[in-house]
């Protein structure tokens, strides 16, 4: 499975210690340069050096060309980072029928959804990383607290009490 990524995902993964995730999920997985220069804007971030060799190692970059699509998408008023990942998954999307966008803005989320984008977000790489039995319910439910506790990612504790139900499932 093919896995285009936005910054946000990229950073937050990188903040809990789950980049190691995305490997493992997906056979490739690509991103656009106005990402990566979001993604590594702050040297003196934590979990700078693990996001820099990630990009050098595992994450490829690649630039939609429809410059028309990224334009109007950003009219939509959403981030041109979101804007270009979006139009290089539906670029990808004809050459590939296994392809999901990594994107956390719910906004940009249901954008890629009314271009028939499969979406998740950086939970939801957690979850399948359980469903697919990479890390353990305890490691996942370790993750979404650090997530929720250490950094500025934010999600209603009605969710949050629902996400720990269904891990709690998988037992």
């Amino acid at each position: 499975m093919i896995g285009i990524i936005n910054a946000s995902p990229l950073i937050y993964l990188g903040k809990i210690g789950a980049l190691y995730l995305l490997p493992k999920l997906f056979t490739e997985c690509y991103t656009t340069l106005i990402v990566k220069k979001e993604v590594l804007s702050d040297e003196k971030a934590p979990e700078f050096s693990v996001l820099k060799e990630f990009f050098s190692s595992w994450l490829s970059l690649k630039e939609p060309t429809n410059h028309q699509l990224v334009d109007r998408l950003k009219e939509l008023q959403i981030h041109t980072g979101e804007a270009s990942v979006i139009a290089l998954a539906k670029e990808l999307q004809d050459n590939s029928d296994e392809m999901i966008v990594i994107i956390d803005d719910l906004a940009a989320r249901d954008i890629a959804r009314t271009l028939d984008l499969k979406v998740t977000g950086t939970i939801g790489v957690l979850i399948k990383s359980l469903l697919l039995k990479f890390i353990t319910i305890e490691k996942c439910k370790n993750f979404l607290h650090v997530l929720i506790e250490n950094t500025t990612f934010r999600i209603s504790s009605t969710l949050y009490s629902k996400i720990l139900k269904e891990i709690e499932k998988r037992r």
